[in-house]
């Protein structure tokens, strides 16, 4: 017996796909800047975000401060851990969703007391870098067509805060693989075990080193995602102490303006740049030592 009509409407919709809803993701939100940033963005998004943290109870206790007034939804998740990456994406996508908005706020801030410098670099490193490309391996293909993407990153993040002019000239360049730059930044652990990355031309921030490999891992982002209409910038917020203690929430707050401007706002001709708390896109290679107010 044939299927009545009922019965083929009911066959088409179970093998129709469902229509994706697209979400917001910050990633990153336990620091003051993230929650900032939270904060903000509940405020103008109308739809479902979700955020990060690698502490569950952090996590939780910011979800209960936006159950009331916002779709928020806390997944744990640790940017150094692939099994929680995997788990994050496979959350949003049993879901039938996709990302369309993404506000990266990782940031690694050492804690511990006597901690060697060869082990700072490589706890700063697997954040602020590997983490990063790990996360974007795991993560953009689940992004909407036209998704945005925003790195955070900080004033150090200047190409040159490096000092080496070889150094500089082959991070920059745009014809760099994801797996040439894990090498340079290996060479660089390798200075920092030896001692010598101020001989070398590495300066002796490890920070600025990582900010400096964050912003080229944003540039090679755009390159591999921007055929896609995938939008990818990285954003200096303003200068962030890493004693959160001892700044005002002021700071956090216009930190997460010029975050939002970027992930909400800015024209879609910004792509793939690195824009500035005053929401200028800036020469990468700017001197780090001039206050930067134009392009």
């Amino acid at each position: 017996m044939a299927p009545d009509n009922s019965d083929k409407a009911a066959l088409n919709a179970s093998i129709t796909p469902t229509a994706m809803t697209n979400v917001a993701l910050v990633v990153g939100a336990a620091s003051n800047l993230g929650f900032q940033v939270l904060k903000r963005l509940t405020a103008v998004y109308r739809g479902k975000i979700y955020f990060t943290t690698e502490d569950v109870s952090t996590g939780y206790n910011i979800q209960e401060t936006f159950e009331k007034c916002a779709d928020v939804e806390f997944v744990q998740m640790d940017i150094t851990y692939t099994k929680s990456i995997i788990k994050l994406r496979h959350h949003i996508q049993d879901l039938d969703e996709r990302i369309e908005l993404l506000i990266n706020v990782t940031e690694y801030v050492a804690t511990e007391k006597r901690l060697g410098h060869a082990e700072k670099v490589r706890r700063t490193l697997s954040v602020n870098f590997y983490g990063y490309i790990n996360f974007g391996k795991l993560v953009y293909p689940i992004l909407s067509d036209g998704a945005r993407v925003v790195n955070v990153s900080g004033p150090a993040g200047l190409l040159a805060t490096i000092q080496n002019e070889d150094i500089r000239r082959r991070i920059s360049d745009p014809t760099l693989t994801e797996d040439e730059l894990v090498a340079i930044m290996q060479e660089y652990e390798e200075a920092a075990r030896k001692g010598v990355e101020k001989t070398e031309g590495w300066g002796m921030s490890v920070n600025a080193v990582s900010k400096v490999s964050l912003n080229a891992v944003t540039f090679l982002q755009h390159r591999e995602w921007c055929d896609k209409g995938v939008v990818i910038n990285c954003v200096n917020p303003g200068n962030m102490s890493t004693r959160e203690g001892r700044k005002t929430a002021k700071v956090y707050e216009e930190g997460a303006k010029a975050i939002l401007y970027l992930a909400m706002e800015a024209p879609l001709s910004i792509k793939g740049n690195f824009v500035w708390s005053n929401y200028n896109v800036i020469e990468w290679n700017t001197d780090p030592f001039v206050e930067v107010t134009s392009v």
